[in-house]
């Protein structure tokens, strides 16, 4: 049931044009950065020859172009989650879900997943312009599979945040600005903590503290953890927000 509840939702994100408006600026938004850092690169190539380790065209696209990334993932992933119930309660069609006998678990689960995974397509576009780059010369694979997992689940994080805003509203413009709101703090708890002893401890709730690892090739458990227990709480809220409507609706 959740594998259907996957591809409906896929289903109906592909069939909107805000989708494809918005995976179109993305892609541009790639191809700008790609060429802008290759182009850096290249210009520092006699600074970095002077070096006793210079870093590599893998490790310098990861930082310079895979990192940054994960602000923009991190404002689409809303984005396209915004939808996901707000439209049902204006549409009234949520009742629909309300009568059937699918869990509200199931229902939470497979909305996630089939907005995941076109963020997950997106994310893979990006990458793979990195990627292509293999024909030319030696990538640090390691690393770039590295970059991969943090950005997954960076926008598998954001994804639910974005999808438990919108069980809260029928407004979707309501749900982006609560998402939005909530990301945005925590991107900037990181430095807003710093040098602060007693706040220091709220820098490890920041997305940035334990995003900036992946993509230096610092697999970390505690980084890890962080992204899959905030996507677990943010769907644990969903789906308790779900089971309350559906319990006031007896």
């Amino acid at each position: 049931m959740i594998g259907i509840i996957a591809r409906h939702e896929g289903a109906s994100l592909l069939r909107s044009m805000q989708t494809w408006i918005i995976a179109a600026l993305l892609a541009a938004l790639f191809g700008f950065q790609f060429l802008k850092q290759l182009e850096v690169f290249i210009a520092l190539q006699s600074q970095l020859a002077a070096q006793d380790h210079p870093v590599g065209l893998s490790g310098f696209m990861s930082v310079r172009y895979l990192e940054p990334l994960a602000l923009a993932f991190t404002f689409v992933a809303p984005l396209f989650a915004m939808r996901s119930f707000s439209d049902e309660f204006r549409h009234h069609t949520y009742a629909l879900w309300q009568s059937s006998p699918v869990s509200t678990t199931a229902l939470a689960v497979g909305k996630f997943l089939g907005v995941f995974v076109i963020l997950l397509a997106l994310v893979l576009l990006a990458l793979s312009m990195v990627m292509v780059m293999q024909w030319l010369i030696p990538m640090d694979w390691p690393l770039i599979l590295s970059s991969l997992l943090g950005l997954s689940l960076c926008t598998a994080a954001c994804t639910a945040v974005g999808l438990y805003f919108s069980s809260l509203t029928q407004h979707a413009l309501v749900a982006i600005i609560a998402s939005l709101a909530l990301l945005f703090i925590s991107w900037m708890l990181g430095s807003a903590t710093a040098g602060v002893l007693p706040l220091q401890l709220l820098g490890s709730l920041s997305i940035a503290t334990h995003l900036h690892g992946f993509f230096q090739g610092l697999l970390q458990t505690q980084d890890i953890a962080f992204f899959v227990l905030m996507t677990a709480l943010f769907l644990g809220l969903t789906i308790i927000r779900l089971d309350s409507l559906r319990q006031a609706s007896r």
